[in-house]
């Protein structure tokens, strides 16, 4: 079979066109593919009548209804095929004008290729249709260069007075005018500047911006243009394995089409990406990675790199249920036969799987709310009757601190030893308690640990569970079984950063279908997350639950999701605190990520009068979205607390929007606006995002010390970066609950309106 080279952009395209419900469309593409594979051309289709000169080696081809299909000849020998766009012929037509000229551009950095205008020889064009519908008016009265660092200016060698004015130029201004602007650039200074310019206001007015960044890289490297002699390999190598994909088997090309999705996650992976994914490694791995970078695909790339390698069972583990639904609704997409040897669980279903392998019977209810507050109160009041109490320094907190306090330290204790470690608690050279200010003395802990067997106790005497009493008793029964096998070849987990210690010493004490330990065996347990995003105040030592993870830390730090304002915005907020990530003794910043060279507008800050004004603000964006043709699915509405949750659906309903609960439902495609706590939205990302009541006393909560201000910017950060294109933070201050201070360290960075009689006022910076 030759080879066929599919594109990223144009998988964009097909997926838009099945989405249309255009089946017939897509699949005579499938059938142009299989020809051009089997034939070395694709002659059952008819070319357009007057043929295409607009860009080199460019075949264009007739599809039903007046559809058009582009694709190029890439290697030279006039065999492989690249296929570059497919849609109506007006779409195809406003296609190829704007696209006149362009070239494939490689890299002098890292060797990738974009699709891009570079005008060296007298090729100049001036695209027709340059009307940009979709932008707000404030981003087009910007200018179109306004993201070119000095760097960038410096690296294009034009003269000042070009400068000057290339600097000035607008969206709307090259709108109306861009011949205009072309000739006064000539005027100013020489032809190879003035088309270099003009080149890179194409690609801003088109926001390609990656294109754009490698435009300004090659200002004066004409040689960097690819020849038809090399183009087919550079196509298809590693460097370029997150733009290309080529079908070489027709059984590859059947079994991508006939999942009709056409994610691009299912096909392209970053070089960096790929490598992860298909290495082997000789113990347990460590994954980090920036928000953004990818890890989900390549956990669920990996889940199937290891299902078809080792024909057995493996396991994907995640912390919420709406996660490993996403989980789920990835591997049915991505696999085909080996589908059946992947299985997705939350933590607690794998814990409690783990039991019943072991023929433990779990015949006790989850813990209700109702109960853990009777059992909070009973052992709040139990810790106050002890002598010396007062002494204490919970004796000077208030009711709501001490309670926060409490559940927090019953959490850990419980979450790291099981009931007959408990004692050690009492050794602060045993149990070193980290992420908390407030000291301990041996008198107080014992005060706290009587409590915490108290609560313990009453937990199982209610016939009740909760997740450390379900992974506690799973430990326990698994040390002491000596000739247990597993169900599972590999485990791989999601947000390893909000497990528990005791979570991570189950899955060092896993085996496989042979009796070996999971965490001494090839590609046996591998572990990602980030510390810059925990909501959770757990924290455990990788080595001290028995994982040992030295040599094999493999990390991504490129951003793929957020634009590069969403991004600014949400690091800046975690950037001046230090997390643990694997390692609860090992504090630091994070990372600086790759920003993507995607841009949009910066995020807003909504001010509101009150919640009614709030809800409504939110509401009302939310149809003014869905009229411009958003995807109601693409929209998600983050709110922490229960109440105005159910106020803002409550709004969308009056308004004939329907909306669902993430954890309901994690169709982005579907015609659901999603509702979500931060919790649920983790894994999760959507075109446009809300974030609502972002006050003092709920972001950050309320009575919060100091060292726990990290943990609520975290839950934060989550939030923001959920966001792919757009985000609104909303807030409605009062004398007691005044604008959230984080707010305020990401003012900078944001654009701020009031919401007023129904109104959005732009507030001047």
């Amino acid at each position: 079979m030759e080879a066929v080279i599919y594109t990223k952009k144009f998988n964009g395209y097909l997926r838009s066109l099945q989405e249309a419900g255009q089946k017939k469309i897509v699949q005579a593409v499938r059938a142009a593919m299989a020809e051009a594979g089997t034939n070395g051309s694709i002659s059952s289709l008819p070319r357009t009548k007057h043929g295409e000169s607009r860009l080199k080696n460019v075949e264009k081809f007739d599809l039903p209804g007046a559809y058009r299909l582009v694709v190029q000849l890439v290697d030279g020998v006039k065999k492989t095929r690249a296929f570059l766009f497919v849609g109506d012929h007006d779409d195809a037509e406003r296609w190829l004008d704007s696209h006149r000229n362009y070239t494939w551009v490689k890299s002098p950095t890292d060797g990738t290729l974009n699709f891009m205008p570079a005008t060296y020889d007298g090729n100049r064009h001036v695209p027709v249709d340059r009307l940009d519908l979709d932008s707000p008016e404030s981003e087009l009265q910007a200018p179109l260069l306004r993201f070119l660092s000095d760097d960038d200016w410096s690296n294009l060698k034009c003269n000042d007075n070009q400068m000057s004015l290339a600097k000035r130029i607008t969206g709307a201004q090259f709108e109306q005018d861009a011949d205009g602007i072309l000739v006064k650039l000539d005027e100013l200074g020489d032809y190879d500047s003035a088309s270099t310019l003009f080149d890179l206001f194409v690609l801003a007015h088109n926001k390609d911006w990656a294109e754009l960044n490698h435009r300004v890289l090659i200002a004066d490297e004409a040689s960097v243009v690819s020849e038809d002699n090399t183009l087919q390999a550079e196509m298809r190598s590693i460097a370029n394995a997150e733009h290309f994909v080529t079908f070489d088997d027709e059984g590859m090309l059947d079994e991508f089409f006939g999942k009709k999705t056409f994610s691009d996650w299912m096909l392209f992976l970053h070089p960096e990406q790929k490598k992860i994914v298909q290495r082997d490694y000789k113990g347990p791995v460590r994954l980090r990675g920036v928000s953004g970078s990818g890890k989900t695909s390549v956990l669920v790339h990996r889940a199937r790199f290891l299902a078809k390698k080792y024909h057995q069972p493996v396991v994907l583990v995640t912390l919420t249920e709406s996660m490993r639904k996403l989980l789920e609704k990835l591997v049915d997409e991505l696999c085909g036969a080996e589908k059946s040897l992947i299985q997705t669980k939350t933590m607690n279903s794998f814990a409690r799987d783990v039991l019943s392998e072991l023929q433990v019977r779990i015949n006790f209810a989850p813990l209700a709310p109702e109960a853990q507050q009777v059992l909070m109160e009973d052992a709040i009041a139990t810790l106050k009757d002890e002598a010396g109490f007062s002494k204490t320094p919970m004796g000077s907190m208030q009711e709501l601190e001490l309670r926060n306090f409490l559940k927090e330290e019953f959490e850990y204790v419980r979450g790291r030893l099981c009931p007959s470690e408990f004692e050690r608690y009492l050794d602060s050279s045993l149990f070193n308690r980290r992420g908390r200010a407030i000291a301990l003395n041996k008198s107080a802990r014992e005060m706290i640990l009587k409590v915490v067997v108290r609560y313990a106790a009453g937990v199982e005497s209610k016939r009740q569970q909760d997740h450390e009493l379900l992974v506690s008793q799973a430990v326990e029964r698994m040390s002491k079984e000596s000739g247990n096998v597993g169900q599972y070849r590999s485990v791989l987990v999601d947000e390893v950063q909000d497990l528990t210690e005791l979570d991570v010493v189950l899955l060092s004490k896993l085996k496989t279908p042979e009796g070996e330990v999971l965490a001494h065996v090839e590609n046996g347990i591998f572990l990602a997350g980030d510390g810059a995003q925990s909501i959770y105040k757990r924290g455990f030592a990788l080595k001290r639950a028995g994982i040992d993870v030295v040599g094999r830390s493999v990390s991504l730090k490129k951003n793929y999701r957020n634009t590069h304002e969403i991004l600014t915005a949400a690091f800046n907020l975690v950037s001046k605190f230090e997390f643990s990530d694997t390692d609860e003794d090992d504090l630091r910043r994070p990372s600086l990520p790759d920003f993507a060279k995607r841009h949009g507008e910066k995020p807003w800050l909504i001010q509101c009068q009150n919640q009614n004004d709030e809800v409504e603000a939110v509401a009302n964006k939310v149809q003014s979205l869905l009229a411009m043709g958003q995807t109601a699915g693409q929209i998600c509405i983050i709110a922490p607390q229960n109440r105005l949750r159910e106020e803002v659906r409550q709004a969308l309903t009056n308004r004939d929007i329907q909306s669902a609960e993430l954890r309901q439902d994690i169709d982005y495609e579907s015609d659901n606006v999603k509702i979500s706590t931060i919790e649920s939205a983790k894994g999760h990302e959507f075109a446009t995002v809300f974030i609502m009541g972002l006050v003092e006393g709920v972001m950050p909560q309320a009575n919060i010390q100091a060292h726990e201000e990290s943990r609520e910017a975290s839950r934060l950060y989550v939030a923001m970066t959920r966001a792919r294109e757009s985000l609104y933070l909303t807030y409605n201050p009062t004398p007691g609950y005044p604008a959230s201070r984080f707010l305020m360290s990401i003012q900078d960075d944001c654009r701020e309106a009031r919401y007023r009689s129904g109104e959005f006022q732009l507030i001047e910076a």
